[in-house]
């Protein structure tokens, strides 16, 4: 895993600056855990990237606390001088060696989940549940779908050209790769005039059904997985709502 330091602390060189402001999709978050775990006070944020969730959700009235591994976090210093109805604290760390010095009714994982191998994925979720959960908090999580990104790996190089006016400064080329035995997506990036450094992130993909047996020894149930049926082929990723 050593490779996501660096993956998300270059891209984030590359997007940050138009990227780390809080749109509708963080906002939307904030509503999904008002919807799904109304009684919520407290936030752990796993991989909390720029900011912009943690932010929104601090916004809606969250205490929240959030964890962050690469340069990306260094976005964040915008929100941390604001007023909000909850409060937010940012931790750069690896989540996996933090400690904390109290639970929380809630641990989020936006689009991040699947770093690593499946024991890696057991041990995480067993970490969140023993040690970081309240007894009856829960999780909300997104797992990325194979289906999906099996899909987009068929398609060829794609090249992204700067638009300094929207915060992008760099011309971007992306390769997506899929291992169907292994269930493993890459997702592969380089400066376009540069293509022999790139930039990998490797990540684990599950159907709903190899994730329900992930969970197992972990203490933790699944609750709710959105979308379903149709819509889910539809998306890369897809919500779960954990319990213990």
């Amino acid at each position: 895993m050593d490779w996501v330091k660096k993956f998300y602390s270059q891209t984030g060189k590359w997007w940050g600056p138009a990227e780390s402001k809080i749109t509708e999709r963080d906002f939307e978050r904030a509503k999904k855990i008002k919807r799904l775990a109304p009684d919520t006070k407290s936030i752990l944020e796993l991989g909390s990237g720029y900011g912009n969730t943690a932010a929104a959700c601090a916004r809606a009235g969250f205490d929240v606390t959030a964890v962050e591994i690469s340069d990306r976090i260094n976005f964040a210093k915008q929100f941390t001088d604001k007023k909000y109805s909850g409060s937010l604290k940012f931790i750069k760390a690896d989540f996996y060696e933090v400690k904390f010095g109290n639970k929380f009714d809630v641990v989020t994982y936006w689009n991040g989940f699947g770093i690593g191998t499946d024991d890696d994925q057991k041990r995480l979720l067993t970490k969140i549940a023993s040690e970081w959960l309240k007894p009856n908090g829960l999780i909300l999580m997104d797992v990325q779908n194979p289906a999906k990104w099996c899909e987009w790996a068929k398609e060829p190089v794609v090249n992204k050209k700067a638009n300094p006016a929207k915060g992008y400064n760099f011309n971007v080329s992306e390769k997506i790769e899929f291992d169907e035995a292994m269930q493993f997506m890459t997702d592969t990036w380089w400066e376009t005039d540069n293509p022999t450094e790139k930039f990998t992130q490797k990540i684990r993909c599950y159907s709903p059904a190899d994730f329900k047996k992930l969970l197992s020894g972990t203490g933790l149930k699944l609750d709710l997985i959105e979308p379903i049926g149709d819509e889910l082929r539809k998306v890369n990723e897809y919500l779960v709502k954990l319990t213990k």
